[in-house]
């Protein structure tokens, strides 16, 4: 963190720089390689290669990957404004937008807000849930235009089935980072790309997941014909 010392202190604009030790990645390419790829497509992190040299000793090469905050936010959409989300490893299937009722307490385990903890960013966020948990598939494209950047959020299902990570999005709902705009609509942001391209599968259709009623943020989408050929399209 670059300002831990001296307030609003940047390199290039950005406050923070995120040195991973690519985990399980042993050629240390995955994380560059696949975010490049996928900010040819969609709002991704930057990544690239570091040499950290501490008190003039070299400490090695890392990736280093941007981070989630109001920088990147200004970098791909043009704001600071908006609210965020981190969904972590641990949610247990619920980053699927699972419908939970219009209790807020009972996404915060899942949902971990990084932005203003404001109620009208959770009564959106439940919203989305319960639209795609009520409304029957014929009327549903129509009712996820003002919620969700759904032609990037396909985009962003194909990159991560194409890419096939071993921590994948189809899998767990999880590990991936959430913005909401200004204009009211859902952005899905990929985070924790060190085991993209590394996973090899028997199954390897494009629609994996779509009868898995416990991602409806999957299932549901991929059930809307026009979405669905959009979709495969984008494979």
């Amino acid at each position: 963190t670059l300002d831990f010392v001296h307030e609003n202190q940047a390199i290039g604009g950005y406050r923070t720089l995120n040195f991973l030790n690519a985990n399980t990645d042993p050629t240390l390419m995955r994380t560059v390689l696949s975010m490049h790829i996928a900010r040819q497509y969609i709002a991704a992190p930057k990544a690239n290669f570091v040499r950290v040299v501490i008190n003039g000793e070299n400490w090695g090469v890392y990736a280093n990957a941007q981070q989630f905050n109001k920088e990147f936010v200004a970098d791909n959409f043009g704001t600071t404004k908006g609210a965020r989300w981190k969904i972590s490893q641990a949610n247990r299937g619920g980053g699927g937008f699972t419908y939970q009722g219009d209790d807020a307490s009972r996404y915060r385990a899942t949902f971990q807000i990084k932005s203003k903890d404001e109620p009208e960013a959770w009564s959106a966020l439940i919203d989305l849930a319960k639209t795609l948990d009520t409304t029957p598939v014929e009327s549903l494209e129509a009712a996820l235009a003002s919620r969700i950047d759904i032609d990037a959020y396909l985009r962003f299902l194909a990159l991560d089935n194409v890419m096939n990570s071993a921590d994948a999005f189809y899998q767990r709902v999880a590990d991936y980072s959430l913005y909401r705009d200004p204009d009211g609509r859902f952005h899905f942001v990929f985070h924790d790309a060190n085991e993209m391209l590394s996973m090899g599968r028997a199954e390897l259709s494009p629609l994996v997941g779509q009868n898995d009623t416990s991602k409806p943020i999957i299932a549901k989408v991929l059930a809307v014909p026009g979405l669905r050929a959009k979709y495969l399209g984008y494979v």
